[in-house]
């Protein structure tokens, strides 16, 4: 028994050393993947940081276009009263262009009047040039003609012949008054249309003038906030643009992080399938001790018992099974409700919940002694494993052993089915002894 016991604290001295070679080497790797995923968040933080400064900045520039949009639409009221003001310029450039075409008409209306009058006032000189003439010869041929000399009758001719006279130069000269009185009007009204001429002229070189500076200032002050609007709205696209590259890097690095802490995770998993893998090939170890060791007890129980030797004879312990599956225990020993009937059964041994197809390991070594269908228990497994001990696995899809095979503790014999009295792929596990069942909990490794 002593010897026995030391086997055991071998095994388990055995086990820890294997363990702790997997655990630092986790230790490590998740350490070192840890670091990989501090500096990657460190990166993204300072990522953060620029695309906040960006979009600072872009809100700047935003409201600074916003602002500029407004100066626009200021500038786009001032360019309408402009172009007003541009109309209004054009309408008294028309007018003053009628306004010298009116004195040009003026103008060339008063020069024909003076011309006429100046013929007139021609006309008039010779008439009183010919009168004069007709009195000087009237003084010449009678030289005492406008003397009185008693004569009633020549008196009253000769004072006929003055007055006539008179009146007709009288006539003559007032005629010759309003003709120079028309032609000096003509004159000044054509000198007035030639200052109005003038004028108009001067007028219309004024209107081309603020006309042309009115339209030069327009275009310089559209193609000003036009360019600050261009460079405005192309430092908001470019500072959108980093903005998008700094959220592809902060996702670039945000699936980094994942990835190794997908990594760390698999890692971590394979090392656990691996721990796993370790305890269970100790515990298969160790079970396979303890049932060497039974094997020998039962075995020399019987000599004993063959050579009558009934004194001193120790009764072997119980075997410890493996854990034929690795799912959990959904359905315990003892009384229950059928799932399928509704009614209260007892219920023989454990149902672990497992997928369809997974692996069934012999709980311990032994012969199989049963591979065959059985009523509500489907694809039926029974393995003996010497003294009285039998192990049975129900509902399976397939088996991996034959009726008569030796098999060993943690070999695979089956696969986890839903055949018989199921509701779901599962195991019913059952522990017997000299055939009646036994609570598996009892007997199945930690």
């Amino acid at each position: 028994m002593r010897r026995f016991n030391r086997i055991l604290v071998l095994l388990t001295v055995i086990a820890l050393l294997g363990f702790s070679a997997p655990s630092a080497a986790q230790d490590s790797f998740v350490e070192e993947r840890q670091q990989q995923i501090e500096e990657k968040k460190r990166e993204i933080e300072e990522r953060r940081r620029e695309q906040l400064t960006l979009q600072r900045a872009s809100l700047f520039a935003i409201k600074e276009l916003d602002v500029t949009n407004t100066q626009i639409e200021e500038v786009d009221l001032h360019l309408k009263q402009v172009n007003s003001w541009i109309a209004a310029a054009e309408a008294r450039l028309g007018a003053v262009e009628l306004s010298r075409t009116t004195a040009q008409e003026r103008v060339v209306d008063a020069q024909e009047r003076a011309a006429n009058v100046g013929l007139e006032i021609t006309a008039i000189r010779e008439q009183l040039q010919d009168q004069v003439v007709q009195i000087y010869l009237d003084f010449v041929y009678e030289p005492n003609f406008l003397l009185e000399d008693g004569d009633p009758n020549r008196n009253a001719r000769r004072q006929f012949y003055v007055e006539e006279l008179g009146a007709d130069a009288q006539v003559l000269i007032d005629r010759l008054r309003r003709a120079f009185d028309d032609q000096e009007a003509s004159v000044r009204q054509a000198e007035q249309a030639q200052a109005d001429i003038e004028q108009a002229q001067a007028d219309i070189e004024e209107a081309l003038t603020e006309l042309a500076e009115l339209k030069e200032a327009q275009e310089l002050l559209q193609e000003e906030w036009n360019r600050k609007r261009e460079l405005l709205q192309a430092r908001i696209t470019l500072e959108a643009q980093e903005q998008a590259d700094i959220e592809g890097e902060i996702s670039g690095l945000e699936q980094n992080i994942e990835e190794i802490e997908d990594e760390i995770e698999r890692e971590r998993e394979r090392i656990r399938l691996e721990e796993e893998r370790q305890r269970r090939e100790a515990e298969l170890a160790r079970l396979a001790e303890l049932e060497r060791q039974r094997r020998e007890d039962l075995a020399r129980l019987e000599e004993q018992e063959r050579a009558g030797q009934f004194d001193n004879i120790e009764i072997p312990a119980p075997p410890t099974f493996l854990r034929p599956v690795t799912g959990e225990v959904v359905s315990g020993f003892g009384n229950r409700v059928h799932p399928i009937f509704g009614t209260v059964r007892f219920h023989a041994g454990l149902d672990f919940a497992n997928n369809m197809g997974d692996p069934i390991l012999a709980a311990a070594s032994g012969t199989v002694t049963q591979t065959r269908w059985r009523e509500g228990y489907g694809n039926t497994i029974v393995i003996d494993h010497g003294g009285g001990w039998t192990t049975l696995y129900a509902h399976l899809s397939g088996y991996n052993v034959s009726t008569g095979q030796e098999v060993g503790i943690g070999q695979q014999i089956g696969l986890i089915g839903s055949t018989g009295w199921s509701t779901g792929p599962h195991l019913h596990f059952e522990v017997r002894y000299r055939g009646s069942p036994r609570d598996p909990a009892k007997y199945l490794s930690v």
